[in-house]
């Protein structure tokens, strides 16, 4: 068991590296995923992400945003984070993005960022 933040894995290790439903859970949710990058293949790695959070509609957002504190505390899960935000700021490089479920589902294929700097301080 490790920690999502702090990989033990080196530097492009893997091909692929997945996360489904788990940014909702995470304290940093970018910093989760400069972990992901730092440990996929520069060349050719792929990070897929299967995800939730804001929808396409103003009145079902309000609803999520409305009920989120109850929902996290129940159930550890941030139902009302802006998934498109998290990885524009974490810096992937979107290969395609779809939409589902009125928009409360991500789908993602990306590659690691080009940029230097990723690997965190720990």
């Amino acid at each position: 068991q490790m920690d999502a933040k702090h990989l033990t894995f080196a530097d492009n290790t893997f091909d692929t590296v997945i996360d489904t439903f788990g940014l909702c859970s995470v304290d940093d949710p970018v910093r989760v995923l400069n972990e992901m990058q730092r440990v996929c293949k520069k060349e050719g790695g792929k990070v897929l992400l299967l995800e939730h959070g804001r929808g396409h509609y103003k009145w079902l957002n309000k609803y999520i945003d409305n009920k989120a504190p109850q929902h996290a505390h129940k159930w550890g899960c941030w139902w009302n984070r802006d998934i498109d935000a998290i990885v524009k700021e974490a810096g992937l490089d979107v290969v395609k993005k779809e939409r589902r479920m009125f928009g409360t589902t991500y789908y993602y294929v990306a590659q690691p960022s080009g940029r230097e700097g990723l690997k965190m301080n720990t």
